[in-house]
């Protein structure tokens, strides 16, 4: 009993608003709140969802899909060969001297060299609009320039691991 209890001379009366929890059954044992007909089944809900997961997410990795959030886990998983193939801009001067774009590190424009296989499909509106940017920021001023060629350049490495050039293609010239 509570001190304030005994003072107000309410010990052991129970209004009709007052809500009696048993900590304890007339055995000992403690109350079934639920029964354990809920317990079991939220042990299968969650069984069912923590499998139901992992399948879709094996699933997806095994199918190689890429649908965002699921992914197939491929981030750096790819296999490196010793050849291999990149695509390149080089600017060709009107005495036909090369030089191929460095995008530099610095700048906005670094991050956008993976836009390089799709110049071939842009209307020649984009494809100038877009390689006179590459050429302003790699300080280069297009009027120098006779034109830009997307080139593709294959290479494979020898037994040391040094790559050497072993084909060249030009997919594409621009005129800036």
């Amino acid at each position: 009993m509570a001190p304030h209890d005994i003072l107000t001379g309410t010990a052991g009366r129970r209004g009709p608003d007052d809500v009696v929890v048993a900590s304890r059954t007339d055995d000992g044992s403690a109350p079934d709140a639920g029964g354990e007909g809920e317990d079991a089944r939220e042990s299968r809900i969650a069984r069912r969802v923590t499998v139901g997961t992992i399948v879709v997410l094996l699933l997806v990795a095994l199918v190689q899909l890429e649908l965002w959030p699921l992914t197939a886990f491929r981030l750096f998983s790819t296999v490196r060969t010793g050849h291999s193939a990149g695509l390149q801009l080089v600017a060709i001067a009107p005495d036909g001297t090369e030089q191929p774009l460095r995008l530099p590190g610095d700048q906005v424009f670094s991050t956008t060299s993976h836009q390089y296989p799709d110049l071939p499909h842009e209307s020649a509106a984009v494809q100038r609009a877009k390689v006179r940017a590459w050429l302003v920021a790699c300080g280069i001023d297009p009027a120098d320039v006779a034109k830009v060629e997307l080139v593709r350049t294959s290479r494979s490495a020898d037994a040391s691991g040094t790559p050497r050039v072993t084909g060249t293609k030009v997919l594409l010239e621009v005129t800036p």
